[in-house]
């Protein structure tokens, strides 16, 4: 890296740096339980402090503590707002996130006023930036993906319980494990996310047969054709986040070596 940094680099730097820790600490880092209990101060306040401390270790500006700070009190007053105010679902989701992301942006804007590089991209050179978009195009796919795949089926759900005139979700009993969808979704995203990196999109073909083969059961069942049409549904669009996703993230990384 040059020895003195244009704004630019060291916006970079910092604002790939941010958006990585956000990614982690919101959806590798904070559990379901701290989602539920995110009302009481106590979880509130560590679920920022992880954030923070990610951000500190991700920046690694040893003696800038006003960066780490700044994200703690925004992301803990953000929270806070949206857990008071805001209605659970994709438009308040979509709103806390923007919001989080406007922090970031203005922190970068803001990183010549600390001057220099994190430590990280001081040893380690530009590879430490492709590192980190990586990193964060991994959870956008496989993490983040999974939560909007959820809001975008959600209103398909509803009309299967009013259809069969239940309030609960007809798979909530149903004979299977009990995160099992989640994780097949989550493997999925991260397997798609594997080929496009490798310059092997093609073997996604294969994966969609594969599943296909697994769910012509329900498919061939006038039965279960709602519930089967719902998982079809949510299945291409997990599949058309991935490829999208992972797409952009390989354009950047290879931008950024």
């Amino acid at each position: 890296m040059a020895a003195f940094p244009s704004a630019v680099a060291m916006g970079l730097d910092l604002g790939l740096s941010l958006l990585a820790a956000h990614l982690i600490g919101d959806f590798v880092l904070q559990t379901k339980a701290m989602v539920k209990e995110k009302r009481r101060p106590g979880i509130l306040i560590l679920h920022g402090a992880i954030v923070a401390a990610v951000s500190y270790l991700l920046v690694a500006r040893w003696k800038v503590w006003e960066v780490p700070l700044a994200i703690f009190l925004s992301h803990i007053g953000i929270d806070f707002i949206k857990t008071r105010l805001g209605k659970p679902g994709a438009l308040a989701f979509g709103l806390d996130q923007l919001c989080h992301l406007g922090v970031i942006a203005a922190l970068a804007w803001l990183a010549p006023r600390w001057g220099g590089l994190s430590q990280w991209t001081e040893g380690l050179g530009q590879p430490w930036w492709a590192i980190q978009a990586a990193l964060s195009g991994f959870i956008l796919t496989v993490y983040t993906g999974g939560l909007l795949v959820g809001f975008w089926v959600q209103p398909y759900l509803d009309e299967i319980q009013t259809a069969i005139g239940v309030s609960e979700s007809p798979f909530t009993h149903a004979r299977g494990l009990t995160n099992g969808g989640r994780l097949i979704g989550q493997w999925e995203r991260a397997i798609i996310f594997f080929f496009v990196a490798i310059g092997q999109p093609s073997s996604i073909g294969f994966l969609i047969a594969a599943k296909s083969i697994f769910r012509f059961g329900e498919l061939k069942d006038r039965e279960n054709r709602m519930e089967a049409e719902y998982i079809t549904i949510g299945t291409l669009m997990s599949f058309g986040w991935a490829m999208a996703v992972s797409y952009s993230t390989w354009w950047v990384v290879h931008a950024l070596v």
